[in-house]
């Protein structure tokens, strides 16, 4: 039977990966399917990244993730569509125009704000126009005042501008960077909110992080070692940002990876899978053909029947996660804040930092 446990607080971690979030979306989907409700409901706090953070955003609007799995299969290939760059030197091979505008659509986000999330969210971005790491947050602490008013769609374009791939992202007046370059695995990001936001002790938080397959990038010893573009990209100059945007996140992933088993001994779970040297052929940040998706639905479900049985995983599933308090917004609960409605100025008891 599911059960509210008040002793544990649940955080759901999304890594980014391109296309390969559709093995994410096909594994949260599962996950729903046998529980029969939204998979937020069973998570306190929800974080992602890149792709990843597109999926959770979907996640806090209670948007099925049947439905990722559905946009991404079906328009895969036409997000991911390659567009005359003069080989990545002039612009950015592919275009977010498409990304935009399937974001768009009322069964996604339409034109939604975050503040109409109705589960806890973070999201990473880096913020291009001031150097600096910004996480978007859905108004679950007194002084989270801004991000709420901010659009769904720009804060995922935000979180997904991967670097030699798309171009920047802008909106309120700044440029915007995937947040995978520090934070594609951003369990270590929500375990810090959950403390410092939320008040929660260590020992009574859980993780569950799902990864994307991503490949372990290794050097080929065989290859030039003298650092140059040759070096890291071969004879084309535009793999060479690829390759250490690629080698950036499959980093992070692993030492994020590390710590929070270190960090949470026995509370701490990744729902992820290695590729074969034959399967990684056909799976790529920007790889969505027929082959991919081949690879990575089937990957998933194998993955999600293998966690759906598993004694491990099985208080994910049944916890229920418990209310969520929100200050400003359409969703807000406390009586610490008076909201006439969204975009009037709203007073609060505490003070602004």
């Amino acid at each position: 039977m599911n059960e509210v446990t008040p002793s544990r607080f649940h955080i759901l971690a999304l890594s980014g990966g391109g296309f390969r979030g559709l093995y994410t979306a096909k594994i949260l989907a599962d996950f729903e399917d046998e529980i029969g409700a939204p998979i937020a409901t069973r998570f306190d706090l929800i974080a992602g990244t890149s792709s990843g953070g597109i999926i959770a955003l979907a996640l806090a609007l209670e948007v099925p993730a049947s439905r990722i799995v559905a946009l991404l299969t079906e328009y895969g290939e036409e997000i991911f569509r390659r567009r005359w760059s003069l080989a990545g030197i002039w612009r950015a091979p592919l275009s977010s125009r498409r990304l935009v505008e399937l974001l768009s659509s009322s069964e996604i986000f339409g034109n939604r704000l975050l503040a109409a999330c109705t589960h806890r969210v973070i999201i990473p971005s880096i913020n291009y126009s001031t150097g600096r790491p910004q996480i978007f947050k859905t108004p679950h602490h007194v002084n989270f005042k801004r991000d709420y008013k901010f659009r769904i769609v720009d804060i995922a374009m935000a979180t997904s501008a991967a670097p030699a791939y798309f171009p920047r992202y802008t909106f309120n007046n700044n440029q915007y960077v995937d947040g995978g370059l520090y934070a594609n695995a951003p369990g270590l990001l929500a375990v810090h909110d959950a403390q410092s936001s939320l008040l929660q002790r260590t020992s009574e938080i859980y993780v569950m992080a799902i990864g994307t397959m991503s490949s372990k990038f290794t050097v080929n010893p065989g290859r030039n070692r003298e650092g140059g573009t040759y070096d890291w990209g071969g004879v084309n100059p535009a793999n060479m940002p690829k390759r250490l945007f690629g080698l950036s996140i499959s980093v992070q992933e692993a030492l994020s990876d590390f710590m929070l088993a270190h960090l949470l001994p026995g509370r701490y779970v990744l729902v992820d899978d290695d590729l074969t040297d034959q399967r990684s052929r056909a799976v790529g940040l920007d790889k969505a053909d027929r082959a991919a998706r081949e690879v990575l639905l089937g990957a998933a479900s194998e993955r999600s029947k293998i966690c759906i049985g598993s004694r491990e995983f099985e208080p994910f599933l049944k916890h229920i996660a418990t209310p969520k308090t929100f200050f400003y917004g359409e969703n807000a609960n406390t009586p610490l804040c008076r909201v006439a409605n969204i975009g009037t100025r709203v007073q609060a008891t505490a003070p602004s930092r």
